[in-house]
């Protein structure tokens, strides 16, 4: 049974239309009949920093020590950059370059520092781990992990430990080879663009 803040997000996100349902191709290559289509979220800022501010709350209440937000490109931006103007820290994100996860040049002070990764939706955890990874190659200390949305209601982890979400929430996603979905001669929806083959 959904809690009163799990339905206040919930209702954010319909209010937007961001809540989808349909047969879609999810950037794990997973397929799955709910979609959170976060670009609607970014399209009403007003809504997207209600949603904010609950992140930000949860972040201040774990205290994490950290100078930077970094985000995957391209859906993490716009929450990664709000999260870290409410938290009056930097910002920076991180983007595929031939298919490797990498920190989009020009960002100065990165080296070396402690950040936290803010992410979107979180369906099996592979981008975040790219980010992770992409951090640790450059002596970043990562001190936490934040998303808007678990699609796996906690069963993900990043090296052990879980992810901090908004909303956790158990929504199915299916192998292709084992969707219902497809069975059912559903058209399958790619939606977004992470640039993930």
């Amino acid at each position: 049974m959904p809690d009163n803040r799990s339905e206040l997000i919930l209702n954010l996100f319909k209010e937007s239309n961001a809540l989808l349902r349909g047969h879609f191709k999810l950037t794990s290559g997973k397929h799955s009949e709910w979609y959170f289509e976060k670009i609607r979220l970014i399209e009403r800022p007003v809504v997207l920093e209600k949603i904010i501010d609950l992140l930000v709350a949860d972040i201040e209440k774990d205290n994490p020590e950290f100078d930077y937000v970094v985000s995957p490109a391209y859906g993490g931006i716009a929450i990664g950059f709000l999260t870290a103007l409410k938290l009056k820290k930097l910002f920076a994100f991180t983007q595929r370059v031939e298919e490797k996860m990498t920190v989009r040049s020009g960002f100065s002070g990165l080296n070396g520092s402690r950040a936290i990764i803010v992410e979107d939706i979180l369906t099996t955890g592979g981008s975040v781990q790219e980010v992770l990874e992409c951090l640790k190659s450059m002596q970043v200390r990562v001190s936490g992990i934040y998303c808007l949305v678990d699609r796996s209601a906690g069963q993900v982890l990043i090296e052990g430990q879980p992810v901090r979400s908004l909303l956790p929430l158990k929504v199915e996603a299916f192998e292709p080879e084992a969707c219902p979905l497809c069975r059912q001669g559903l058209p399958l929806v790619k939606p977004g663009a992470s640039d993930k083959k």
